[in-house]
C-alpha cells in the first residue's frame, strides 16, 4: 500500500489488490473515516454469519472521501493539498484503487478506461458537490 502524504498530512491510499491483502480481515481506514474500507481474503469455505447493520444518525458534517478501482485500462492522479496545490501525480493501473481521504484530486485516462467509483450520498448536485481548483495545471 502506498501513502500519499503533505506535510505530515494523509492525502490518499493507493491500494494494490495483488500485493496488498494477507489473510483474514485487515480495515486500512481510520475508525473515525466516514468511508470504511476492509481488505478481506478468506479461504474457500469460510463463511460470515447473515447479519445488517444499525442506522446511524450524521452526527453533522463530514468530509467526502472517494474509493475508486481501476478495472480496465490507466488512471493518472494529480493530488492537491487543502490551498489547492499540486504536490503529487500517481498513475494507477487494473488492479488498484485510490481511496482519497482529504485534499483535491485531478484524472487523466490516457486510455479507455473502466473505473469503480464508490463515495459517500446524498448526491445533491454538481453545485454542492465539487469545488473547483483553479490554478490546476493539466499535464499532456
Amino acid at each position: 500500500m502506498k501513502r500519499i502524504e503533505q506535510n505530515g498530512d494523509l492525502i490518499a491510499l493507493i491500494i494494490d489488490t495483488a500485493a496488498d491483502f494477507k489473510p483474514g480481515v485487515h480495515f486500512i481506514s481510520d475508525p473515525a473515516w466516514p468511508l470504511q474500507i476492509g481488505l478481506l481474503a478468506h479461504r474457500g469455505g469460510h463463511s460470515i454469519p447473515a447479519h445488517r447493520h444499525f442506522e446511524r444518525e450524521n452526527a453533522g458534517k463530514t468530509m467526502t472521501q472517494e474509493f475508486l478501482l481501476v478495472v480496465s485500462g490507466e488512471m493518472e492522479v494529480d493530488f492537491y493539498d487543502a490551498e489547492g496545490s499540486l504536490f503529487r501525480s500517481e498513475t494507477l493501473l487494473p488492479g488498484q484503487a485510490l481511496l482519497q481521504i482529504r485534499g483535491g484530486h485531478g484524472f487523466r485516462f490516457p486510455a479507455s478506461s473502466q473505473v469503480l467509483e464508490l463515495k459517500i450520498g446524498p448526491y445533491l448536485g454538481l453545485d454542492q458537490d465539487k469545488q473547483f481548483i483553479e490554478q490546476a495545471v493539466t499535464k499532456s
